[in-house]
């Protein structure tokens, strides 16, 4: 998982930019941002002349659309071969390492080294309503730097 954080964390430093939706610019990763029903809120693709793309539900708000877009960019970054169409020839493959791969990379992204600080006293949950994330980017990120 600490390459997930040492790309992000490049990625951050080389672009001056936290935002996945200016990252992916920079990267020449197409989003598209469409109505993909109830039950999905985003996928990666790679096309078979490789293009990148990143589809995003339009149903999502922006805070939401901001988590699938980076959540998406690690999946693209991190298993670049495992797009959607691998999990659909692969049904059994369990997906949990590759979930949690992409929101560490999500995580890392997102967050700065100093929320921790920033919000002492807090707990999980009200970290990540003022971060406008999901709760478990919080705790993935707050683990990790335990770590360190």
């Amino acid at each position: 998982m600490s390459d997930a954080r040492d790309i992000a964390v490049g990625l951050k430093d080389l672009y001056e930019t936290n935002n996945p939706f200016e990252l992916c610019e920079c990267l020449d990763i197409t989003v598209l941002i469409h109505d993909l029903g109830d039950e999905l809120s985003g996928f990666f693709q790679r096309t078979p002349n490789d293009t990148e793309i990143l589809h995003i539900n339009s149903r999502l708000n922006d805070h939401e659309r901001r988590y699938i877009c980076s959540h998406e960019l690690g999946h693209a970054i991190l298993q670049p071969d495992l797009a959607i169409s691998f999990f659909i020839e692969n049904p059994l493959l369990i997906k949990n390492r590759f979930e949690i791969e992409a929101d560490m990379f999500a995580a890392e992204l997102l967050l700065e080294d100093d929320f921790i600080e920033r919000y002492e006293g807090y707990t999980i949950e009200q970290i990540a309503l003022a971060e406008r994330v999901p709760t478990r980017l919080i705790e993935l990120r707050h683990n990790n730097i335990i770590i360190s």
